[in-house]
């Protein structure tokens, strides 16, 4: 198990200077999403890639994921931007990850986060039979990316996303198993999952054991007077700084720890929307952060 950073979380003004941020706080590890001195990974050019990594060789860091928002891109408010039935977006899917897969060639990492298929309106509704085929074929399809992540040589790690299929460790679970593809693995944003409204036990991490190859790591405050028998450990309310939050984190990261020891614990602190009194400057963010969830998982890793 190794810990790394989204190089966007650290508040720079370059990609030169996060990098320098990242080796001082003690990374070895990094994960690359936007602020790519002007770029996303959907955006940056495989030439201006290439500039990058000679920045980041000459760091001494290692580039675990690349991580794109354009597969089956989330809509969090509106109508979804693409139909889960239409081949025709499938295909253009398959295009937009050939292109993340040469970006992994270069950067060198193994892993591309994506995202499942939409969650259609008025899901949770629906008959468990109608559930049950969605889900199928969200997996039929994903497995068809894992497919061509083989013949590439790497690995898609499915985040869970609250507009997604797969926005819960159960729902991830039931993805993983359908799909049932080596190269299909789950990237557990484990507060995401809280969310959704299924909060993070090791009872929830069961449906995901085995198959968690990254996490997303922060905190959250739970909603103000919002524990009660439907929602015994509250509801979710707002990012945080972890340590100083409403979520016990230990459980969970020393279970992942003991039983996914691949998985690579990526610190995502969510900055830009933490609550003001937690605002302190990103790269104190970022220090409390990986400090604290060092120290949650230091015991199991000890015995590793």
């Amino acid at each position: 198990m190794k810990f790394s950073v989204f190089t966007d979380m650290l508040g720079t003004e370059t990609f030169e200077q996060a990098l320098q941020v990242a080796s001082e706080l003690g990374f070895a590890s990094i994960d690359l999403r936007a602020s790519l001195d002007g770029d996303t990974i959907d955006t940056i050019s495989l030439e201006k890639a290439r500039e990058l990594k000679t920045q980041i060789d000459q760091s001494g860091l290692q580039v675990n994921s690349v991580s794109s928002w354009a597969v089956n891109t989330c809509s969090f408010f509106g109508p979804p931007k693409y139909d889960s039935h239409d081949e025709g977006h499938h295909e253009q899917m398959n295009q937009v990850l050939e292109r993340l897969f040469d970006l992994a060639d270069i950067f060198e990492a193994p892993l591309v986060r994506v995202y499942s298929l939409h969650r259609p309106e008025g899901f949770d509704e629906w008959t468990e039979e109608k559930k049950e085929a969605e889900y199928r074929y969200n997996a039929a399809v994903m497995r068809r990316h894992a497919e061509h992540a083989q013949r590439r040589n790497k690995i898609i790690v499915v985040e869970n996303e609250p507009p997604t299929l797969s926005s819960t460790a159960t729902e991830l679970g039931i993805l993983a198993r359908y799909a049932d593809h080596p190269h299909l693995k789950i990237n557990w944003d484990i507060l995401n999952g809280w969310r959704a409204g299924e909060y993070p036990t090791v009872e929830a991490y069961e449906h995901v054991k085995g198959y968690v190859w990254q996490t997303h790591l922060k905190g959250a405050y739970r909603q103000p007077n919002s524990v009660h028998a439907k929602h015994p450990f509250g509801q979710f309310g707002n990012f945080a700084i972890a340590g100083q939050d409403d979520y016990d984190h230990g459980p969970v990261m020393q279970a992942i720890a003991l039983h996914d020891p691949q998985a690579v614990m990526t610190i995502d602190t969510h900055y830009p929307s933490l609550d003001v009194r937690d605002k302190v400057g990103e790269i104190e963010v970022m220090r409390r952060s990986k400090q604290f969830f060092e120290g949650t998982v230091a015991g199991v890793m000890s015995h590793e």
